[in-house]
């Protein structure tokens, strides 16, 4: 708990950290293309705790106690004596279209900011599960719709589909209608399917409608070979050991580990017999 709050404010500090620095870079540049000069570029507030000076002003760059913010100092005359070779440089000396360039320029760092941030997001993908089908139940509008196990759904209604997500919005907006037109990848190829949506009830709609239109996810089938064994469990005391193969219970062949759990969790309690 302790440490997902210590890495929460860890996180809030360097978020706000990156946004004061960028809105005061945008204050820095434009102050300077103005030809004011400045004094300190500070990421934080409070006592400097380390600082160094460069650039054609000599500008000092500092890092200070308190990293909830930063500042720009400019050489003004309201605060304090000016040099008379500087006094041009100072900021309430430039005019205000100038003075309002460089007060601005700080929230179009930040705008700025955020394009490229979300540009960035965009560009580098969709994040989310595709929508490859399990095989659909009998009787099920999906099966009736003659979708199979693999396919992959990447349109609903002319609305392209790239996740499940994407998958149930789109039936939503379709929710309305009798059928609905489905396209799916299919070994390589695209398949048109209308999909039966009548018999989905109101309140459906309202809770997992993708289960009962037959829409399961795609579970990868796995070798029912036991690879861990909880201590004092009823598996370890029957004398199951690791890499044994679930070849049958009550001499119902298990093909995969969905048919060893579906079969065990129809019959909670019962004594079974494994070979």
């Amino acid at each position: 708990m302790m440490a997902s709050l210590l890495q929460s404010a860890f996180g809030f500090i360097v978020a706000v950290g990156l946004l004061v620095l960028f809105h005061e870079l945008g204050h820095y540049f434009v102050a300077r293309w103005c030809g004011v000069k400045v004094l300190r570029f500070s990421v934080g507030f409070g006592k400097v705790l380390a600082s160094r000076r460069f650039g054609p002003d000599q500008t000092e760059w500092a890092w200070s106690a308190i990293p909830l913010g930063g500042y720009v100092k400019m050489l003004d005359e309201r605060e304090g004596e000016v040099a008379m070779e500087d006094a041009a440089r100072a900021f309430n000396r430039q005019s205000l279209a100038k003075r309002f360039a460089i007060v601005l320029a700080g929230p179009l760092a930040n705008l700025a900011l955020a394009v490229v941030l979300y540009t960035a997001i965009f560009a580098s993908g969709v994040e989310g599960m595709r929508p490859v089908l399990e095989a659909p139940p009998p009787d099920s509008a999906a099966r009736q719709a003659d979708l199979l196990r693999g396919d992959e759904i990447k349109s609903v209604g002319g609305g392209k589909v790239q996740t499940w997500g994407d998958l149930r919005w789109r039936l939503l907006q379709a929710s309305g209608q009798e059928h609905v037109v489905v396209l799916a990848e299919r070994g390589g190829a695209t398949v048109e399917r209308s999909l039966s949506l009548a018999g989905i009830k109101r309140e459906a709609w309202e809770g997992d409608f993708l289960n009962a239109l037959g829409l399961l996810s795609f579970r990868p089938k796995l070798d029912p070979v036991i690879g861990k064994l909880q201590p004092g469990k009823p598996a370890e005391r029957a004398g199951l050991a690791l890499g044994d193969r679930i070849v049958a219970i009550d001499g119902v062949r298990m093909a995969d580990w969905d048919a060893v759990a579906t079969y065990i969790n129809a019959r909670p309690g019962a004594e079974l017999r494994l070979s």
